[in-house]
């Protein structure tokens, strides 16, 4: 064994980036006639710190304490385990559904053998007491917590801690705005709901402003029904507005009123309108009559505005939103199909065609193996060419085969072979190959703002 001998450590950087409790430093020692340096990091703890060694919690978004309320759930403790998963987040009962579950991947059941299924245990609760919840369906969500806070305010319940503030002002009966300052919030979708929610606690008069004739944004929109109850939904964001907060719908802002009469108005304007627009393919045939927008197909489906969909359908793309897409379209055609009788061979055709791989695909597995039992036909590696068209009007998609879609770096950088091509026949190609942020209404010389 190499003798070493060590000197005393140089502090090379008191802070690290802005956590004030880490520190870098070098150590030189001597091996053999050599010098040698390592580099080290010391974290002192602080509560941060022992909290982010929760990695469940802090995996979640809200950070939502996981590991209290799946205790509560073995304890029989069913109440307490909804107020905890309820703390953080206005919309427990609707992650409880469709939530992307980033705890159950980082739980560390999972390097044993396989995560706590935290999601299923979260929605199981919020059935219960929820604002749709069988023991709070009868008296309401409210009363529910009103009740819950004369039990459980007046002791020191840390891992009710963010809910206490709710708890206590609905049993004073303090839900007027108790500020002169008022919020406006452009876009009722999770964000919007959850600022309105949290600024009505904090005394603000709170009034939102939504596009749709429906609040809630993508979550009624956007996500289909059979994924996300629309009474659930409804329930929710009436417990919100219990809270005080106003909502205008119908209102599109640059057009029924411009964001700079909203900042006259209110003291604080936020734009939280999501990303509800698709991105679309620059390939040829792209305008052709039956191309769609699948974030706008599925607006439509919602809204009772389904459009006619052809025999035979192209989805493109390989998320949670193409599976969506790809299902919705299932089950209207086979609503049309049964309310013409049609039994033809090739009625109802859907193809979901992937740029990735199967063990590529960005959607969930549970999305894949239910869209594969209910009749999607998955179709992978197939990167789009064109679309087909006769007379203006779409009549195939045409796709290259895809080597891979990633380089050595993991960067998006994919390979076709042109050689290895096919035409699939189809009446209706709809695009889910992204979303962005529709930011149309916003004038900065009109509107008063500095962009940067």
């Amino acid at each position: 064994m190499t003798k070493r001998s060590f000197s005393p450590f140089l502090i090379k950087n008191s802070n690290s980036g802005t956590n004030p409790c880490r520190f870098e430093f070098s150590l030189y020692y001597k091996q053999g006639l050599r010098i040698k340096m390592s580099n080290f990091e010391i974290t002192v703890p602080d509560l941060n710190y022992w909290k982010s060694q929760i990695k469940c919690q802090a995996a979640c978004p809200v950070h939502t304490d996981a590991r209290g309320y799946v205790r509560a759930i073995a304890e029989g403790d069913y109440e307490r385990a909804y107020l905890i998963a309820r703390g953080p987040n206005p919309l427990a009962s609707i992650c409880g559904r469709v939530c992307g579950a980033p705890c159950e991947t980082a739980c560390r059941r999972g390097d044993l053998d396989a995560p706590v299924s935290i999601r299923a245990l979260k929605r199981f609760v919020c059935d219960k007491f929820g604002p749709e919840g069988r023991e709070t369906g009868g008296k309401g969500l409210v009363d529910f917590l009103k009740n819950a806070a004369k039990k459980y305010a007046p002791r020191d319940c840390e891992d009710l801690e963010e809910l206490l503030p709710l708890m206590q002002s609905l049993l004073k009966g303090d839900l007027e705005p108790v500020s002169n300052k008022s919020v406006g919030i452009i876009g009722s979708g999770p964000a919007g709901l959850g600022a309105a929610h949290d600024l009505a606690l904090m005394g603000f008069a709170v009034t939102i402003y939504e596009i749709e004739p429906v609040l809630a944004g993508m979550l009624a929109v956007g996500i289909p029904e059979y994924r996300l109850p629309r009474d659930l939904i409804r329930a929710e964001v009436e417990v919100i507005q219990e809270l005080g907060v106003e909502a205008v719908i119908n209102c599109e802002v640059g057009k029924d009123v411009t964001l700079a009469e909203l900042r006259e108005k209110h003291d604080a304007v936020i734009i939280a309108v999501g990303a509800k627009r698709s991105r679309l393919l620059p390939i040829p045939g792209a305008d052709a009559d039956g191309v769609l927008g699948g974030v706008e197909f599925l607006r439509d489906v919602s809204l009772g505005k389904t459009p006619k969909l052809g025999p035979n359908v192209v989805v493109i793309g390989g998320g949670n939103v193409a599976y969506d897409v790809g299902r919705t379209v299932v089950r209207q055609i086979s609503v049309d199909a049964a309310r013409t009788a049609l039994r033809e061979s090739g009625v109802g055709s859907v193809h979901l065609c992937s740029l990735e791989s199967l063990d590529e695909m960005p959607a969930d597995d549970v999305e894949i193996i239910e869209g594969d039992e209910e009749g999607v036909v998955r179709r992978n590696s197939m990167g789009p060419v064109a679309i087909e068209t006769e007379d203006g009007k779409v009549t195939g998609v045409t796709f290259r085969k895809c080597l891979r879609v990633f380089d050595e770096n993991h960067q998006f950088a994919p390979e076709f072979d042109d050689d290895a091509r096919e035409t699939i026949p189809c009446n209706q190609v709809l695009l889910a190959i992204g979303q962005g942020v529709d930011l149309g209404f916003v004038d900065a010389e009109r509107d008063g703002l500095e962009l940067t």
